[in-house]
């Protein structure tokens, strides 16, 4: 009783704190779509507001022959499912046509868990590309890879399968705010310190992360106790045996207290 005493009021307190700085970390992504296109790149996410940066890479249209830089990041949001869509670009404009091409165009989409990027797509029909650039044409058809689109793409080949992987990167692009060296996610730090610094509350240690959205959650059979993140809010949950679900304020708040 008297650790869930302290907790409480740590929560209180620390949930009335501002917050000082950001929770930045850098990933690295890689997709392969279903005609075995390719796109490689790199991204920094704030953990605070959920907001993607710097999304950048290149696009390999393996089936063409055809490589395209892609530097201009023009959209970015939640998915409805958990997750974060962002989309980058060959050029500094969203327009783009699959027939007729309207110009040299080329972007990807990729998706992404919101509470643990590095658990991948929430949902793989969100993953995209299309290449309108002239060495990626056939005739007036771009090349590309659509869930919504019938056909979903327009040349048959390749290994058919849609994967994405995102892994966290040790470099952060000079233009970004310092990244944690913690070498793990920032949700996962967060829990692990929460086990180590209650162990009375969170036993035993070392439970599995889990996902069912919105929350990235771990569970405590010892003592029956739950302790996750929302991505509907960004807020870290407390749920106790005696089953009152606590909101324990900002993830980016916690996320500053235990170094993550």
């Amino acid at each position: 009783m008297k650790s869930l005493i302290l907790f409480t009021a740590l929560l209180i307190t620390i949930t009335n704190v501002h917050m000082a700085q950001a929770s930045i970390a850098h990933y690295n992504v890689s997709i392969v779509f279903l005609d075995d296109t390719t796109f490689t790149g790199s991204f920094n996410y704030d953990y605070s507001n959920q907001q993607v940066s710097n999304l950048q890479g290149k696009l390999d249209d393996v089936l063409m022959g055809n490589v395209e830089p892609l530097n201009y990041q023009l959209n970015a949001g939640s998915d409805g499912k958990g997750g974060i869509n962002a989309s980058v670009y060959a050029l500094n404009t969203t327009a783009i046509s699959t027939n007729p091409p309207i110009n040299n165009n080329a972007y990807v989409t990729i998706n992404f868990n919101a509470a643990n990027p590095t658990l991948g797509a929430t949902d793989l029909a969100q993953l995209a590309y299309m290449d309108c650039t002239a060495q990626a044409l056939m005739g007036s058809v771009c090349m590309y890879d659509l869930a919504w689109h019938d056909p979903v793409f327009p040349m048959a080949g390749g290994a058919g399968v849609l994967s994405e992987t995102i892994t966290t990167s040790d470099q952060v692009p000079p233009v970004q705010p310092p990244q944690t060296s913690n070498p793990i996610a920032p949700a996962d730090c967060l829990l692990n310190w929460a086990e180590k610094n209650y162990p009375q509350l969170f036993a035993p240690a070392g439970a599995a992360s889990q996902t069912q959205s919105p929350y990235y959650y771990r569970h405590y059979q010892n003592t029956n106790a739950y302790v996750g993140i929302s991505s509907d809010n960004n807020h870290v949950y407390y749920l106790g045996p005696d089953g009152n679900l606590l909101d324990a304020g900002q993830l980016s708040t916690w996320l500053t207290t235990a170094g993550c």
